[in-house]
């Protein structure tokens, strides 16, 4: 953990999140928030007093302690943030809410439409009162869209935007028996908070030039269609007869594998276009089969995928991962090794680039956090502090800031308001 005085890339910006009030689990503010908090900004995690948010009740368990302080997920995505606990259902808790925003820069809601109107916390509303704010929903679906009143989540948006019915991608040749799948964890919540994020540092610079903020609306479920591939360009330009808009409909294999196994695990492996070919045809040593008049050229090799793979399987059951990895990077073929767990935390190339970074936290220890998936030379992400004890900085903001006394305080905490 870096405690150091280090400039921040966005160290100047502050940050409020709020917390899920709805039982579906969604981490997608979480992750936004946590995405500037890497960089310097400031986040206030806004936390229902007692229970905490959501993420306090996901993932394993650490050692010793509560479990409101040392779930793992947790532990990782509150990481660089501030928590302060505030019942936003009660009235008295928005208005405390109201006067944190208004020293904000950039607010996160993760809540259904319908919810937030009823709080008076629709976009509208806080764009209105706050007009240099940033108002980010991250919703199931989005804040003015058909289906904005419907539950989603993880798996409805999987499944919604295609993703899932191109899981495994290439690889189905049984489909009554293959159906469709969902990424592990709930990787559509993170990818819909880095989504956030992202759209966020726009509108931060389109408030650069226009001095007002503005509602930046992030849909789960359209957050996961634009991972799909070229498959909305293909669909919509593309003839109906082509290969390609065929198969976007049958989910069958049609051509050679991704995935393949080997002597230690599975890599994945392409051949194709024709350059990699050539560089496939040294890395294998250029065994006769691979002279043979059906691979001859790159539609023959399509046409013949059933052999292809059947042959490279016979050969990469030979080899290792590691092995063909590196013969395969020698050659300029693409290829990776599809690494468990541990192989994850012990991979060179993440030692080499310091992405497992040492977190000390009071209660759940000393452990390793993966960092920022980005290297910045002159305002790097890193670990400030630790992810917060539950209201550990309600003095902080309360107090200090806002000007609240210590008798006050006490009495909205035994309230319940805080």
């Amino acid at each position: 953990m870096d405690n150091s005085q280090s400039p921040g890339a966005l160290d100047d910006l502050k940050v409020v999140e709020l917390p899920m009030l709805d039982p579906m689990p969604f981490f997608a503010a979480s992750m936004a928030g946590k995405s500037m908090a890497d960089l310097g900004a400031e986040v206030i995690k806004v936390e229902p007093p007692q229970t905490g948010a959501q993420d306090r009740h996901f993932g394993p368990v650490g050692r010793g302690g509560p479990e409101l302080e040392t779930r793992a997920l947790h532990l990782f995505l509150d990481c660089n943030k501030l928590s302060v606990t505030l019942d936003i259902g009660n009235a008295k808790g928005r208005d405390l809410l109201m006067r944190i925003l208004a020293g904000a820069d950039v607010v996160f809601n993760p809540n259904p439409p319908a919810l937030n109107d009823r709080l008076g916390l629709g976009w509208r509303a806080l764009c209105d009162r706050f007009p240099r704010l940033i108002v980010v929903s991250t919703t199931f679906f989005g804040t003015d869209s058909r289906y904005r009143d419907f539950r989603g989540g993880d798996l409805v948006a999987t499944q919604m935007s295609g993703v899932g019915f191109e899981t495994p991608f290439n690889q189905v040749t049984d489909p009554p028996n293959q159906p469709p799948l969902k990424a592990a964890e709930r990787q559509a919540d993170y990818l819909t908070g880095y989504t956030a994020g992202t759209a966020t540092m726009v509108a931060l610079q389109g408030r650069k030039r226009s001095g007002r903020g503005q509602h930046v609306d992030v849909s789960q479920w359209l957050a996961m269609v634009s991972t799909i591939r070229v498959n909305v360009g293909e669909l919509t330009h593309d003839s109906p007869k082509s290969g390609m808009h065929r198969r976007l409909f049958v989910r069958r294999k049609t051509n050679a594998g991704w995935i393949y196994p080997c002597q230690d695990g599975f890599i994945s492996f392409r051949t194709s276009p024709g350059n990699f070919w050539e560089g496939a045809v040294r890395m294998l040593g250029t065994p006769q089969w691979t002279q043979e008049p059906i691979f001859a050229t790159e539609t023959l090799r399509l046409k013949n995928s059933d052999a292809l793979d059947a042959l490279l399987t016979s050969w990469f059951m030979e080899h290792t991962k590691e092995d063909i990895f590196e013969r395969a990077q020698r050659h300029g073929v693409p290829c990776f090794p599809l690494y468990n767990v541990r192989e994850v935390a012990e991979n060179r190339q993440y030692k080499a680039r310091d992405f497992f970074q040492d977190c000390e936290h009071p209660v759940a220890g000393r452990f390793k956090i993966p960092g920022p998936p980005y290297i910045m030379s002159r305002t790097p992400g890193r670990i400030r502090r630790p992810a917060p004890r539950l209201g550990e900085h309600n003095v902080m903001i309360f107090c200090e800031r806002l000007g609240i006394g210590r008798n006050e305080l006490d009495a909205m905490q035994s309230q319940g308001v805080i």
